[in-house]
């Protein structure tokens, strides 16, 4: 079975995601940024306030990029760990529309990005997260 894969949209003139995600890999791709119902909620301008999400929480802000706190912030909300963002997708509903395939946002790759957290929930149903 081929790996589904994060790809970077794009608003060059011509770029086609479905064209861009069979020529890849072969698999379909699902648009999972912002506003989709998978997109992150997490900002860069929300970066100080949830910093104090965080604290209230009980959970331990990390140091790096706002990337990477976004995405720990999304996973975060993902797992429940945090209710001021709404109701997060379950992995019932990520498993059944994101299963098998590609997951397109707008983060470069190798940058921290919260399709990766989506990519592991529905095509690792059954396994422990890294």
């Amino acid at each position: 079975m081929t790996k589904p894969a994060r790809l970077q949209l794009s608003r060059a003139k011509g770029f086609n995601l479905q064209q861009t995600s069979k020529a890849t890999n072969g698999l379909s791709a699902v648009n999972v940024a912002r506003p989709s119902r998978f997109g992150n909620p997490v900002t860069k301008q929300d970066f100080v306030d949830l910093q104090e999400i965080f604290a209230e929480a009980g959970l331990k802000p990390i140091e790096g990029t706002w990337q990477e706190h976004a995405v720990r912030c999304f996973d975060a909300w993902i797992g429940g760990d945090i209710d001021e963002m709404g109701a997060p997708p379950t992995a019932d509903e990520i498993q059944r529309d994101l299963q098998g395939k590609n997951l397109a946002c707008w983060c470069k790759p190798g940058d921290p990005c919260h399709a990766d957290v989506l990519l592991f929930i529905a095509n690792h149903s059954s396994e422990a997260k890294p």
